[in-house]
């Protein structure tokens, strides 16, 4: 996503060879999009979804629609800490689905 790289929030200090962590925040920030829509998905997964199995085209809908709100929040990613925000509610819901499952077991 060229069009994308305008708004890089990050400048690697040295000019010279990057260090691992300064290339991993380059790739980080130029496929930011990309890590949304993935974070995204597991949210839906974890948090939202009834049925894991759609029809195809409801799926694919829900798939389109999540892409474009991971551009919309690749877009507010750059001032805000949207990245961050989609891993606390990730570990919050893996936390209560860790949580739920053992109550659900012990009730029979």
């Amino acid at each position: 996503m060229e069009w994308f790289e305008f708004a890089s929030t990050y400048a690697p200090s040295s000019t010279g060879e990057l260090s691992a962590y300064e290339s991993f925040r380059m790739w980080a920030d130029h496929n930011r999009v990309w890590i949304i829509f993935v974070q995204l998905i597991l949210v839906y997964y974890l948090g939202f979804a009834t049925r894991v199995r759609m029809p195809i085209l409801k799926t694919v809908l829900l798939y389109v629609s999540l892409f474009v709100g991971a551009l919309i929040f690749g877009i507010l990613d750059v001032q805000l800490p949207v990245k961050s925000a989609l891993l606390v509610a990730i570990a919050i819901l893996v936390i209560v689905k860790v949580r739920i499952k053992p109550e659900g077991s012990s009730r029979k």
